[in-house]
């Protein structure tokens, strides 16, 4: 399977709203993600599997520093690799524009998430109290240091 990873266009939101919507219990608008194509600090990018959308991730630079705002793989692609990619390309992404961290919150409850994430070098950094609804959960604050 071949998955290619570049940046979000307008005829992707569609997409991925569709995604959003089957993977999130409080989904983001498709007005949020139109509002990132527009956006200077916003780098919203897609992984494509046969011309389809297979996931995204919400990108974001702030000075030295990464945010990954959200990422998700549609339900049928799970477990296929596609959540590595689009990370390799948000590390790379990191790289290219001289960052020194890659951060992101995770539900604390999302066991596969944070695997994933620790085996690409992010640790855990904090905690935000409260921060995710549907239902109320406590976020992980991962870091990644950029060589």
């Amino acid at each position: 399977m071949k998955v290619n990873v570049e940046r979000m266009t307008e005829a992707d939101v569609e997409w991925v709203y569709e995604i959003e919507t089957k993977v999130f219990a409080n989904p983001w608008s498709k007005g949020a993600f139109s509002s990132d194509l527009k956006s200077d600090y916003a780098y919203p990018m897609v992984a494509r599997v046969d011309d389809k959308v297979a996931g995204y991730a919400c990108v974001y630079k702030a000075g030295d520093e990464i945010q990954i705002g959200n990422l998700a793989v549609a339900p049928d692609y799970h477990q296929r690799g596609i959540a590595s990619k689009l990370l390799e390309q948000v590390i790379e992404f990191a790289k290219e524009n001289h960052s020194k961290v890659v951060v992101l919150e995770v539900r604390q409850s999302n066991q596969a998430a944070r695997r994933l994430y620790l085996k690409f070098g992010f640790k855990e950094a904090g905690k935000r109290k409260y921060y995710y609804r549907r239902p109320t959960e406590d976020a992980l604050i991962m870091v990644k240091g950029v060589e």
